[in-house]
């Protein structure tokens, strides 16, 4: 070993980043150069969404710390507020060496923003991404907040540094969530069918979130959307949305459907949605599970609306305006699709990535002082 042993916090806060941090937190946890701490927040302690802080503990035996940061309708400000302050109390305790963050979630933000305040080195992961809505806005000051960036992509990594952070602390690991794709069997849909009391043969998956700069066209659109998939007469699984002001709405859209062709769940274990993904016709909706599972999955993907229509361009994606759904267009791209190996977010080794960037001393000498880097 060739540096004092380090003190590495990861932080979660959902179902989803929980699912990019896995393979990650996997690959270090048993190392001798690292204790490493799990927090646990946000949506994971909510009941409402299956209080999926259980699949985090059940998954890592290692330090977990878990707290509870919002109420029922808190603003996003207010989560910010609450996350930070007692955040600030686990940092202070552990005086980690590292924290690492993921995404665009306003606990990304308060980790970040403690971290930095405190000099302490943070890492992101997953930035230099664009969707188009408030979660990029959150995600770029996450960035400017961070030491590090662990990017999904070359394209995330070039907007990374044209955003002025030093370009030999940028690396492109690629998306960790490809690696339990790639290197993980996935459980038998059998199995996942019965675990989650799933009858059907054939179904395609509906996941729908808030788009929060549009809250007041979100009950208007999510009803419209289930009427528009209840026409299609075909089976389909609707999993709970992220806990996003206006979550509330589409879960209240949901506790009213009535209809045997509907499974409704609140929560999945990420390797068990991946392989009902896998299995599924098709997915449909405004999640980035259709950007970036669904593709390596040969799954075909039809995105709704704009909460993601700036991410990565790809054939294997249909985009399709609310108003311009119809059973026609999705048929048509579903019958015609045919599978490209495209690999833009890796190649399912963003764990060894990961943990070969963090063996070298130098990595631990990153100045927690930023500077703006200037394009020549």
């Amino acid at each position: 070993m060739t540096f004092p042993k380090k003190k590495i916090i990861f932080v979660t806060s959902t179902r989803a980043d929980f699912g990019k941090l896995k393979s990650l937190i996997n690959i270090v946890k048993n190392r001798k150069e690292f204790s490493v701490y799990i927090v646990i927040t946000g949506m994971h302690v909510i009941p409402k969404f299956g209080n999926t802080y259980r699949e985090v503990k059940k998954t890592f035996k290692t330090k977990i710390i878990k707290f509870k940061n919002q109420s029922l309708n808190d603003r996003l400000e207010i989560i910010l507020t609450k996350t930070s302050e007692k955040f600030s109390r686990i940092v202070k305790k552990i005086n980690p060496d590292l924290i690492i963050i993921h995404g665009d979630r306003v606990e990304a933000l308060s980790a970040a923003l403690v971290g930095s305040l405190n000099h302490i080195l943070t890492a992101h992961i997953e930035g230099g991404e664009v969707s188009g809505t408030i979660d990029d806005t959150i995600r770029h000051a996450v960035t400017k907040l961070s030491h590090v960036h662990f990017v999904g992509s070359e394209i995330a990594k070039k907007r990374v540094n044209r955003m002025g952070e030093i370009s030999k602390n940028i690396f492109n690991i690629g998306s960790p969530d490809i690696d339990v794709i790639i290197n993980k069997k996935l459980p038998d849909i059998t199995n996942v069918k019965r675990r989650y009391g799933i009858k059907y043969n054939d179904y395609a998956i509906f996941l729908w979130h808030p788009v929060t700069s549009k809250i007041e066209n979100l009950k208007n659109d999510t009803n419209r959307i289930l009427k528009f998939i209840k026409t299609l007469n075909k089976n389909f699984i609707i999993i709970y949305p992220n806990n996003d002001p206006g979550s509330n709405l589409i879960i209240e859209s949901y506790k009213k459907i009535n209809n045997k062709k509907f499974k409704l769940l609140k929560n999945m274990r990420f390797e068990y949605f991946l392989s009902l993904l896998k299995n599924a016709k098709y997915i449909l909706g405004n999640s980035s599970s259709a950007i970036y599972e669904a593709p390596m999955l040969n799954t075909p993907a039809i995105n709704i609306g704009d909460r993601q229509y700036k991410r990565i361009n790809s054939k294997m994606i249909k985009n399709i305006n609310i108003k311009d759904l119809s059973e026609k267009k999705i048929y048509n791209f579903v019958k015609n699709y045919k599978p490209i190996k495209e690999n833009l977010y890796g190649h399912g080794n963003s764990d060894k990535k990961f943990l070969k960037i963090l063996l070298k001393k130098n990595f631990w000498d990153i100045a927690k002082q930023k500077f703006f880097s200037d394009l020549s």
